[in-house]
């Protein structure tokens, strides 16, 4: 019709204005009720690799934080003290020993601390420690701190850690005699009431790390570094099913600071070694070396192609292999006639009541041949 005009909205816009108050009235419904019915459970994001903190009136209990073993943090005797356990700790250092945790009294915090400096005279103490009661007797916590303290002087750094009556030990000994003392203390008989809960103490650094064995005509002497207990046991089996000595002499210390396969690298050494009349075999490090005398030419080559064969390839090796020369005619005669002509000569003379060792001496069967 003509003076009409036809205005016709566009589909998109149409269905905006149709559709649109829907989904908005959902979601502030959805976001009253997320509000009013779970109030309790909300929490703030926290950035990456930070704890997230709870919302207000969320229970302590719940977002207490702990480390990796179960325990209470040990940032400061507070966070200590509201643990549910009783906790003393001290860390040494070179320079200084740091005191942490509960003390059940005052008096208690200065015997403790008289301690502390009779085992450490030259170190700095710092203390951060609270007085509070005890649920055991005072004289059993004394005489765990007493005990913990004793080992932690037979370090040269470490930390000792008492969770009422459980023991934690750990850090590296000053030497060889003062990891055996602390291993034989806690593998005895601790004091009334106390457990021990983890032992992580590690023997001295030797740098280089040396093991030599020495074979002579009678014994095989075995000094230097061993990483384990265990593998001290292990060389000392092998020795003894190895080499027909009638003596060992074991003079190894435990230590920290072995190569990768120091255990087959020692196999080897000792097997070669096995082959020879008399010699020695020394590890520094990944380096091997082995000196000594063969029966002939032949064990002196088959020893040195046989330890290049079965060390570890990390390891180098140098040889020093001499073997005794072949004998003649003459040198097997003598040696025949002194080891088994003679004697028998002797034993028949001297049993018939003739020739007599003290009287005259064994005539000379090469006499003609000079």
């Amino acid at each position: 019709m003509m003076g009409r005009t036809s205005r016709v909205r566009p589909a998109s816009r149409r269905g905006v204005a149709r559709y649109a108050p829907v989904p908005l009235c959902a979601l502030v419904l959805g976001v009253l009720a997320v509000t009013l019915l779970l109030p309790e459970e909300r929490t703030f994001a926290a950035p990456e690799g930070e704890p997230a903190k709870a919302a207000k009136g969320t229970s302590a209990k719940n977002t207490a934080s702990v480390n990796d073993t179960g325990a209470a943090p040990e940032s400061d005797a507070a966070d200590e003290n509201s643990a549910p356990v009783y906790v003393w700790s001290a860390s040494r250092s070179q320079s200084r020993i740091i005191l942490r945790g509960a003390v059940p009294s005052e008096e208690d915090r200065q015997t403790a601390l008289g301690m502390v400096k009779a085992h450490f005279p030259d170190l700095k103490v710092e203390e951060r420690v609270k007085v509070v009661d005890a649920g055991f007797p005072r004289e059993q916590w004394l005489a765990a701190v007493s005990f913990s303290l004793q080992q932690l002087a037979n370090m040269k750094r470490g930390k000792v850690r008492l969770s009422d009556a459980n023991l934690a030990v750990g850090g590296q000994a000053a030497n060889a005699e003062d990891y055996a003392q602390i291993k034989k203390a806690l593998a005895g008989q601790l004091p009334a009431g106390l457990t021990l809960t983890n032992d992580d103490v590690r023997p001295p650094v030797a740098d280089p790390f040396v093991f030599t064995a020495d074979l002579g005509p009678n014994s095989l002497s075995l000094a230097g570094s061993v990483p384990s207990e265990n593998a001290r046991k292990h060389v000392r089996d092998l020795s003894r099913q190895l080499f027909e000595r009638p003596g060992l002499d074991d003079r190894l210390e435990v230590a920290s600071g072995a190569p990768k396969n120091w255990d087959e690298a020692v196999s080897a050494a000792l097997r070669a070694l096995s082959r020879l009349e008399s010699g020695k075999v020394a590890l520094s490090g990944i380096a091997v070396s082995i000196e000594g005398v063969a029966p002939d030419q032949g064990t002196a080559v088959a020893v040195s192609y046989q330890l290049r064969r079965d060390l570890p390839k990390m390891f180098s090796t140098s040889e020093s292999i001499k073997w005794k020369k072949a004998m003649g005619p003459r040198e097997t005669l003598l040696k025949e006639l002194a080891t088994n002509v003679i004697p028998r000569i002797k034993t028949t003379a001297e049993d018939s009541g003739g020739w007599r060792s003290d009287v005259l001496s064994p005539p000379n069967p090469l006499a003609n041949e000079q």
